[in-house]
């Protein structure tokens, strides 16, 4: 057998759509004809509002009472939860409409034990945000029944896990048709007590499809089922409570999914060079928000001061009602150490200052006003560089000192203002495109000692560039 973790997502329908609101409020789902609450969270229960009571009731015991609708799409939501859960285990189940099923066994030498693997996922949950449930289990059947109840054994011991499995109603054990009814008249309460009985009888009594799911909650049969499989990019969509009227209102809900596309990057070592935002409004076409970092990112922090930066500049003409952030442009992650950060841990590429602070005045400047120098293969100097696009340029191939600031004239000096340290260094060029060349180049000091690039020709001494 193997071991297997149920996470049950308690509500889920409600306090995912409660994650796009940065503060608590009552809220309850509502559904059917007439609408009664579905489901309803702390603060509205506070307020005496509680499952299956009529919109009317609720909503006169706490007038501010939020009504939301079930999602579109709860798969669309279990899959997103899939992909985070991708990160603790390599095969996981989708279980509708609020569970995920995660196989442990294979993880435990990974996370170093039980208790490691155990700690990660809920590092994470606590991150999600989300109420939940968990439950171990020596199969898929048993893990999602205990999850569903609530009942964690937290250890990897068969006997622990079964006594745990007997401990339960039958009514909790999700038997086919109305066989939990049943079994409870004839007085078989206790999952043991049904696992007790000869099973010749129970076929006869109930038909071989309660054998079936009895075998498959033991172990007895394999209970195959399709597994999770990720998707090559990276896409997540928010639908907002309120109507967004300012870009600085949709920051809290980009927090989280900014978060969960770093989190998608680190568990493929992958890098994001292009992602976009796509804010819908309630009438016209969507708002598309093309965000490129200087150089392929990968971190949470990086990625979402980007975007802070490039909201400072985005005029809302509409209100926005709902998110949707995909990656598109995905490079496998630089892990090759680039010096080391205030605390001593080693930098990749990516987390260098200097590059982020590219990215940074590109999200806030544009793209197109940040450029990069190119050395050209020219040996004078005010046709040795070109513009060049971010990451295009190249260091020089000279062997002597060059200034960083080259003046666009050369500025006309005496030879006494000048005390010359190094030189001469003969540049001589251009005589095939009449534009000729020949200077001799020193590197000086003028007289309040800053360091110079200057050289003299026929007809005098000039100062070209400044260290």
């Amino acid at each position: 057998m193997m071991l297997w973790l149920g996470l049950h997502f308690v509500d889920l329908a409600l306090h995912y759509q409660l994650q796009s609101h940065p503060e608590p409020a009552a809220a309850a789902l509502i559904s059917g004809q007439p609408r009664r609450v579905r489901q309803c969270n702390d603060v509205a229960q506070t307020q005496g509002v509680s499952v299956d009571q009529s919109v009317a009731t609720a909503t006169a015991l706490c007038p501010s009472l939020w009504l939301l609708e079930p999602l579109a799409d709860s798969q669309e939501v279990l899959l997103e939860l899939a992909q985070w859960a991708y990160g603790f285990s390599g095969r996981v189940v989708l279980v509708a409409p609020d569970l995920l099923l995660l196989e442990g066994s294979s993880m435990l030498r990974l996370f170093q034990g039980l208790d490691g693997w155990r700690q990660a996922i809920n590092r994470g949950l606590e991150v999600l945000g989300l109420p939940y449930q968990q439950g171990l289990g020596l199969t898929p059947l048993a893990a999602t029944v205990l999850a569903r109840q609530g009942l964690d054994g937290n250890s990897d011991d068969p006997c622990r896990l079964a006594a745990l499995l007997r401990s339960l109603p039958v009514t909790a054990l999700q038997l086919p048709n109305d066989c939990g009814e049943r079994l409870m008249q004839m007085g078989i309460q206790q999952a043991g007590q049904l696992l007790a009985l000869p099973r010749a009888e129970l076929g006869s009594r109930f038909g071989a499809e309660l054998l079936l799911h009895l075998a498959r909650l033991q172990g007895e049969l394999p209970d195959p089922r399709p597994e999770y499989q990720p998707s090559p990019q990276f896409q997540q969509k928010r639908l907002l409570l309120e109507e967004a009227e300012q870009a600085s209102m949709l920051l809290f809900p980009l927090q989280s999914m900014v978060a969960a596309l770093a989190e998608f990057l680190r568990q493929r070592q992958l890098a994001c060079g292009q992602f976009s935002l796509s804010l819908s409004h309630r009438q016209g076409p969507p708002t598309r928000v093309v965000l490129r970092p200087a150089f392929a990112e990968s971190q949470r922090q990086a990625l979402f001061k980007l975007l802070q930066l490039r909201f400072e500049r985005l005029t809302l003409y509409q209100p926005v009602t709902e998110l949707l952030l995909q990656s598109e442009q995905l490079s496998p992650v630089n892990l090759t150490s680039e010096g080391l950060s205030e605390n001593g841990q080693p930098l990749v590429a990516s987390q260098q200052p200097q590059r982020q602070l590219i990215s940074q005045l590109s999200a806030r400047l544009g793209a197109e006003r940040v450029r990069g120098i190119a050395t050209v293969d020219e040996i004078r100097p005010e046709r040795a560089w070109r513009w060049a696009g971010l990451g295009e340029g190249s260091e020089s191939v000279a062997s002597r000192p060059r200034p960083p600031w080259l003046l666009l004239e050369p500025q006309a000096v005496t030879r006494q203002q000048l005390q010359l340290h190094q030189g001469p260094e003969r540049l001589e060029s251009g005589w095939w495109d009449g534009e000729p060349v020949c200077r001799d180049y020193y590197l000086a000091q003028t007289g309040d000692h800053r360091w110079c690039w200057a050289f003299r020709q026929h007809d005098g001494w000039f100062i070209h560039g400044w260290f």
